[in-house]
């Protein structure tokens, strides 16, 4: 099975209240949103100042390489209200660490939650992955939860610096195992 070509399959997933889809530009203004809200952002990256470095994000970190990033669009209002993807694969491995964020406007609805169980679910029974991780920030209790509500263990905390800020921080490496995962969920 290549995970590529799993990716290309499911640039698209539906969930009940989500749309996992592809980043397009004409997201810029949506994503500008959160992504110019430094509470938003706060353990993430610093905010984009203008709307031009939005659309610049979106191009690169997105569009320029499409497989393992969608965009988390809410159907009830065709909005997008945030991202998930996969932050580094490990094709030998077969493993993938999930990195996300969401509109704080929609904080607390569990959406986060049901996008990481989705991608989860696809990352084992469709890509083929033996493992998934999620590194977090140790003061996000949010992304903690959302974590452990899908079922990743805390592995270990360590310190290291910010990419962004280069703040040294504690973050909280979760994981979760395929076969835990299925054991789980069947």
């Amino acid at each position: 099975m290549d995970i590529l070509v799993k990716l290309a399959e499911y640039n698209a997933i539906e969930t009940q209240r989500l749309l996992l889809r592809p980043i397009q530009i004409s997201d810029a203004n949506d994503m500008f949103k959160y992504s110019s809200d430094e509470e938003n952002l706060i353990y993430i990256f610093p905010p984009h100042r203008t709307i031009e470095e939005t659309r610049y994000s979106i191009a690169h970190n997105f569009m320029a390489q499409p497989l393992g990033k969608w965009a988390i669009e809410f159907k009830e209002n065709s909005q997008m209200i945030g991202t998930i993807d996969f932050i580094k694969v490990n094709f030998n491995d077969k493993n993938a660490e999930i990195g996300y964020v969401l509109n704080k406007v929609y904080w607390g609805t569990g959406f986060m939650t049901e996008a990481v169980r989705t991608l989860t679910d696809f990352s084992f029974r469709e890509f083929g992955l033996k493992s998934l991780e999620i590194v977090v920030d140790k003061r996000n209790v949010a992304s903690s939860k959302v974590a452990e509500n899908v079922g990743f263990k805390k592995i270990r905390e360590y310190k290291s610096a910010n990419k962004y800020t280069k703040e040294i921080v504690i973050f909280t490496k979760y994981k979760i195992e395929r076969w835990e995962y299925l054991k789980e969920n069947e």
